[in-house]
This record gives C-alpha cells, sequence and structure tokens, in this order.
C-alpha cells in the first residue's frame, strides 16, 4: 500500500469515526439495534409457539386453542405492539435493516455514489454464463461502487432439485447447490467484439476435484485455446471474435486466471462493453447479524473495516481489467 492510499484509508477511518461519534448517529444506531433486537425476539418466539399451539390443538382441542391464545397473548402481544410503534406500516427485515441502512451508508462514505442493496439488478442471462448449469438463481445483497469501471458484486446461489424413489416407492426431494459465492459485474470504456467465456474445465488440475458442469460450445462460437499450457488443461475458451479474444488473453489476463483458479472457481463473459465474473467461494459477504449480541455489538466504524477490506479485495481482483 503506498502512502498516498494509506493517508487516504486514514483520512476515511477518521471521517467514519467522527460520524459515529455524533449524537444524531448514536440515536439512529440505537433505533436500528433496537428494530433488528424486536425482529430477532419476534422470530425467535413466533416459531416455538406456533409449533407448540398446532401440537396443543391436535391434544386438546378446544382447550389447546385456548392455551395457545394465552400463550401468544402473553409472549407475542407485547412484542406485536413494540413493533407496530418501532415500524409502523412499514415492514422491514433484518437484512434490509443491516444491508441498507446500515452498511449502505458507510459505503457512500467511501464512494460518495455508491450503495448497498438486497435486491441486486444483475440481468439472469450473462449471469447464466458463469455459473455452472443450474435451473434455480437466487442472487441477494448487492455493493455498488459507481466507480470508473461501475463495479457491482452479488451474492449467488445455484441449485437444482435432484427426485429419487426408494424401494418401497416413497419419492424424496433433495436440493443440490450447483454455485455458492460472488458475481462481479464491471464495464469497459470500449466494447469488446462479439463475446467471450472463460469458464473451468470439468476437471481441474490445480483445484484437485471435480467442477460442476458450465454451459457447453453455443451454436456461434468457436473453441481456441492459447499457447499457456496451465490454462488450457483448466480452462475452456469459447469466443465469437477469435481476434479480439486472443488480444484480451494476454499473458498477465492468463497469470490472473492461474492464481485465481487456484484459490476458487472462477469464470469470466464479455459481451460489448460489460464484464461478468464468477467466484466460486462457498461464502457469501456482508453477512446479516443473526444474534442478540452481534446487533448489540454494531459499530460503524468496526464494520467500515471489514467493508474496506471487502472493497479493496474487489478493486485489486478486477485490477487488471481496466
Amino acid at each position: 500500500m503506498t502512502e498516498e492510499v494509506k493517508g487516504s484509508r486514514e483520512e476515511e477511518l477518521e471521517r467514519i469515526r467522527q460520524v459515529e461519534a455524533s449524537s444524531e448517529y448514536q440515536q439512529k444506531l440505537n433505533i436500528l439495534r433496537e428494530k433488528m433486537a424486536i425482529n430477532l425476539k419476534w422470530k425467535t418466539y413466533l416459531i416455538p409457539i406456533a409449533a407448540v399451539g398446532v401440537v396443543l390443538v391436535i391434544l386438546l382441542k378446544f382447550v389447546g386453542i385456548l392455551i395457545t391464545a394465552v400463550l401468544g397473548f402473553v409472549f407475542l402481544y407485547p412484542l406485536y405492539k413494540k413493533k407496530q410503534e418501532l415500524f409502523g406500516s412499514k415492514k422491514q427485515n433484518n437484512e434490509a435493516l443491516y444491508i441498507e441502512e446500515f452498511l449502505s451508508p458507510i459505503v457512500k462514505e467511501i464512494f460518495p455514489g455508491g450503495e448497498m442493496k438486497v435486491k441486486p439488478d444483475f440481468l439472469l442471462d450473462p449471469v447464466k454464463q458463469v455459473c455452472p448449469s443450474s435451473t434455480n438463481y437466487r442472487g441477494n445483497t448487492e455493493l455498488c461502487l459507481r466507480d470508473a469501471k461501475d463495479i457491482s458484486v452479488m451474492n449467488l446461489y445455484a441449485y437444482h432439485i435432484v427426485e429419487s424413489t426408494d424401494s418401497k416407492g416413497r419419492t424424496t426431494r433433495r436440493e443440490v447447490t450447483d454455485f455458492a459465492g460472488q458475481v462481479f459485474r464491471m464495464r469497459f470504456a470500449n466494447p469488446f467484439s462479439g463475446h467471450i467465456r472463460v469458464i473451468p474445465t470439468k476437471k481441474s488440475i490445480l483445484l484437485k476435484r471435480e467442477v460442476q458442469d458450465y454451459p457447453n460450445k453455443q451454436k456461434n462460437e468457436l473453441k481456441i485455446d492459447t499457447e499457456d499450457i496451465t490454462h488450457n488443461e483448466n480452462y475452456n475458451i469459447f469466443c465469437t471474435d477469435e481476434f479480439s479474444a486472443r488480444r484480451f488473453l494476454n499473458p498477465t489476463v492468463l497469470d490472473w486466471f492461474d492464481k485465481n483458479i487456484s484459490q476458487s472457481q472462477t469464470a469470466i463473459y464479455i459481451e460489448d462493453d460489460t464484464m461478468y465474473i464468477s467466484r466460486y467461494t462457498g461464502y457469501y459477504l456482508f453477512p446479516v447479524p443473526n444474534t442478540m449480541e452481534a446487533v448489540e455489538k454494531l459499530s460503524m466504524v468496526e464494520e467500515y473495516k471489514k467493508l474496506r477490506a471487502e472493497i479493496d479485495f474487489i478493486e485489486s481482483f478486477t485490477e487488471i481489467f481496466s
């Protein structure tokens, strides 16, 4: 890290500290903590009371209904009144509170035009090009930097359902994970001619494991190899304009792929002025606090440090694609 960048980070951190120390921010933070805490309590009580209520009604009929009503009045009604007081007619779950009301303002301190949102606006078709073939795709939590390259990143979970029947004719359904990680999107100043896909092969030598099937060669595509033997063993390259593809796949880019495939399953898709990159990491960025203790410990400064670390990685990860 250069002295200039280090100085910029220190300025950012000091600005965050000043914001957090203000009485206005502390008041907002306390309300946010209270909202998140009441949501956790509501969920904690509602599920077991509902489950107990079902059992009581089955066993005791009318008496069970009365007992369930009493439990609801004692445990749930006070929480319901508090939720009405805090939220009014606006319903907000903890994901929206944490991502859009807590983290997004921190992003704006780093990138004034940036934001975080619960529902990503990534187009599904290009996302499918950098993910294993699947039937269900769930994106969540998008970070938009609104920088010169217009970098955005979202979490993605893709899966399909497998049905099996045992010897007694009983059918079971099992959810199989195809992808769990992040998809990046960024834009180029100059449009790419045609499109290019670089995807992991069926068996990656560097990953030392089988990888899920990615979309195979399509009707209008060419499959090309490079002079990098390691790259050819670990990736398939499909394109519609061979000259543009080979110009893009210079030694620096090939080295980048070799490095990243050893850390995570990585794929790219470029069309026109937009690039999509996927990383099968097996985890999600920006997990929502799910305990009372974690909610009470929410700190703008501490979350800034974690958020800044993720942004630094995103910027370094996409640095060569300028």
